[in-house]
């Protein structure tokens, strides 16, 4: 298998992913938005039945309902992802087991991106060798639409929970463990570790194990330390979609017209705490982008960290900014981290060759049933 191959069937993954992402991420800002203002949410569960309360006159319903898409679309999202991986390496038979494994892959197992990435490609490669089989005429009738999405998933159910499911697991709950002994020590230190982790892997295992152990840690200490590890957490989760929408800015000859229009886009979603925006870049130009993006971030986080800043709240970007303790140093921390990481990827990032200006082949992913 060649890298190039490994590059697409990633990329077209991510294409995947990206919808949902700032889909999930967007409605749980708006949420918050809504919540903060002091109207409280109410909740639609009524007897024991889902949503049967709801009532189209009530703000609040509505709002209640944009929580659980938020809630709900972070894991929709690693089905995606897995799906997306599958679908580029075994076409339409692979999105059923993919989206169905993928999902366990998000909250439920805590595996996260790797996770989701790994199945991807072991659900792709199970459903490529299974349309290899050689059946009867009365069975390869039976195979898009009950023998692969059905043996597919078995297959793939039983690697996942019985061979990688538990040591990933494992590891990440360690690494969440570590990071939330660092608070003992410097608070520049531990906001940096933060920032780091979630300029890594933007949204992948390290940066949501860096954001469970700012929950905790917030859990613990609401008013101390606590509160200075969600600011470094969402602050750090933004300074890559700011950063690199900045370089794009800077230096507009070394970005690609999709590069650029990626670059823009990613703006807006880092300013709502989405650090997926960036993925594409991160695995088109690794070994550019993510140190940039780990030291803009772990600046950023430290500073906040070390100056004290707080924020009561676990999500929602520059929406929150307003509730911090310290509004204009959680905003100096933010505009430092993105401009390092922007002025730094700037001058890193090679220009495109001839070839990368070409138009990009548009897929049509139009599903026909």
């Amino acid at each position: 298998m060649k890298f190039a191959d490994i590059k697409k069937h990633i990329m077209t993954g991510i294409s995947f992913l990206i919808p949902m992402i700032v889909m999930a991420g967007i409605t749980g800002a708006i949420q918050k938005a809504y919540s903060w203002s002091g109207v409280p949410l109410s909740d639609p569960t009524i007897g024991g039945l889902n949503y049967s309360g709801y009532s189209i006159l009530k703000i609040s319903d509505y709002m209640h309902m944009l929580g659980e898409m938020n809630s709900n679309g972070f894991n929709w999202a690693y089905a995606f992802l897995c799906a997306g991986i599958a679908f580029s390496i075994a076409d339409r038979p692979g999105i059923v087991p993919g989206f169905a494994i993928g999902y366990y892959a998000g909250g439920p197992t805590k595996t996260g991106f790797v996770g989701a990435m790994i199945m991807g490609f072991v659900v792709g490669y199970i459903v490529n060798w299974m349309k290899s089989w050689k059946l009867p005429k009365a069975l390869a009738g039976l195979m898009p639409v009950l023998i692969i999405p059905l043996l597919g998933t078995m297959i793939a159910t039983f690697l996942f929970f019985g061979i990688l499911m538990k040591p990933l697991s494992m590891l990440m709950l360690a690494f969440q463990g570590w990071i939330e002994s660092l608070a003992e020590g410097s608070l520049f230190v531990v906001g940096a570790v933060i920032g780091a982790c979630m300029g890594f892997d933007m949204g992948g295992p390290l940066n949501k194990t860096a954001s469970m152990a700012a929950n905790a840690l917030y859990a613990d200490m609401p008013d101390g330390i606590g509160g200075y590890a969600e600011s470094a957490k969402i602050i750090g989760g933004m300074t890559e979609g700011l950063g690199v929408g900045l370089a794009a800015l800077i230096a507009p000859k070394k970005f690609t017209e999709a590069e650029r229009n990626t670059a823009y886009t990613a703006i807006p979603m880092g300013l709502c705490f989405i650090t997926e925006g960036v993925l594409p870049f991160a695995a088109d130009d690794p070994l550019r982008f993510i140190p940039c993006s780990m030291v803009g971030a772990a600046v950023a986080s430290g500073l906040a960290m070390a100056w004290g800043v707080g924020t009561p709240a676990s999500h929602g970007g520059i929406l929150v900014m307003p509730l911090s303790n310290k509004p204009l140093m959680w905003v100096i921390a933010l505009v430092i981290g993105s401009v390092i990481t922007g002025v730094s990827y700037a001058f890193f990032k090679k220009e495109p060759s001839p070839e990368d200006n070409k138009e990009e082949e548009i897929v049509d992913l139009d599903i026909d049933i």
